[in-house]
């Protein structure tokens, strides 16, 4: 046995075969007074318009339009909520960072993410996504010295691997983790068409989820 850390030191939990199984959109949310309650943990969704998160949504869920792709950027503009099998809700917020939208909007989008963020107490970890080909940004590093300073627990995915060689990832996933000062294990490399990195994010997120439950039974 290795003594390889585990993604923000936390043992991923079993993900049972053929899971997630049913997946069912709860509701879309413009503003956080719209967003449902439900009594399970929540995790989110986040990162720059068009890195792949409708992608990996969907790849998780085993489910080709659960979450629409669209290549336009900044089209997703609401908080769309997933209960996973009543264990977990995930979140998908919208993209930042999009050219095309009003500055108005962008702000009102940005007012209703960061309270999100903010005042949501069922949420117990944030995804990151970044792309694997790009340099990290302001925006990504801003956002992840804010999940730290609120102590909210971060797991960074880096999508599209498929887009660059195997030979190449590792060193991309080291230079993501030196950007963002995280540990290397904190970067789960993803692919959609490979659907690597699915395991390791779904048993990450249950482990938090599980955790919760658990605090909230004793």
């Amino acid at each position: 046995m290795s003594g390889r850390r585990h993604p923000l030191g936390v043992r991923p939990a079993e993900v049972p075969q053929g899971f997630p199984g049913r997946v069912d959109f709860v509701r879309s949310a413009s503003r956080l007074e719209e967003a449902p309650h439900l009594p399970i943990p929540e995790v989110c969704f986040c990162g720059r318009s068009n890195v792949g998160k409708s992608t990996l949504l969907n790849t998780l869920s085993n489910r080709k339009q659960l979450a629409r792709v669209s290549s336009t950027p900044g089209r997703t503009r609401l908080l769309n909520f997933f209960n996973v099998q009543d264990k977990v809700v995930l979140t998908d917020l919208p993209g930042y960072g999009w050219a095309q939208a009003p500055k108005a909007m962008q702000a009102e989008w940005g007012g209703t993410i960061q309270a999100y963020l903010k005042d949501r107490p069922a949420l117990v970890l944030c995804l990151l996504l970044v792309d694997i080909r790009r340099d990290v940004t302001s925006d990504e590093k801003d956002l992840l010295n804010w999940f730290r300073a609120s102590g909210r627990p971060c797991l960074v995915v880096a999508t599209k691997a498929d887009k660059i060689a195997p030979s190449k990832r590792f060193a991309a996933v080291a230079g993501i983790a030196k950007a963002l000062g995280v540990d290397a294990t904190d970067v789960v490399p993803f692919s959609a068409p490979e659907k690597s990195g699915a395991d390791v994010i779904w048993g990450t997120i249950l482990a938090f989820a599980e955790a919760e439950m658990a605090d909230e039974d004793e």
